[in-house]
């Protein structure tokens, strides 16, 4: 969802600079992510305003009213997800990963955990070239095990957490 709102900004603004954006505003509308019109719409904004208005809620004025209504509204989602999850399999999840590029998102981390009632740890940004890496040294025997292997990248990468 913010990737297609980024598309239709006047401007290309960088991703960390929408999520700053979007912390500083105070709209707390939100949208069901799974709903069907944001699958692909012609135009994310006029989605997410749509849904808005149609649910009586107050509809965002300018593109970081926007962007702050889409974390918001995934941060929620992911807790509902959670507890669907949690729901389904019987475990109860302490905390959440958040790794790749996502983790560079602090806003979306931070209302992740807020929504969720779990701790958010969030990196490492590379994770795909890391975990690369990582299934190779195991397979070398470098490491004794996955275990081993996650303690390594939690002491040599940076992770924030957010609670």
């Amino acid at each position: 969802m913010i990737q297609s709102i980024r598309k239709e900004f006047a401007e290309e603004y960088s991703y960390g600079y929408i999520c700053e954006q979007a912390q500083k505003q105070e709209i707390a509308s939100i949208v069901d992510c799974n709903d069907d019109m944001f699958l692909a719409p012609l135009s994310m904004v006029e989605a997410v305003k749509e849904y808005c208005g149609r649910t009586g809620q107050q509809i965002p004025e300018n593109e970081w009213e926007i962007a702050a209504v889409i974390y918001n509204s995934l941060g929620k989602c992911y807790g509902d997800t959670i507890g669907q999850i949690e729901e389904m399999t019987g475990k109860k999840y302490e905390c959440i990963y958040v790794v790749g590029g996502g983790s560079n998102a602090e806003y979306l981390n931070q209302v992740t955990a807020k929504y969720t009632g779990r701790t958010v740890y969030a990196g490492p940004g590379e994770a795909t070239a890391i975990g690369n890496l990582l299934v190779q040294m195991i397979y070398n025997q470098e490491f004794e095990g996955l275990k081993k292997a996650r303690e390594c990248v939690m002491k040599s990468f940076d992770i924030k957490k957010y609670e």
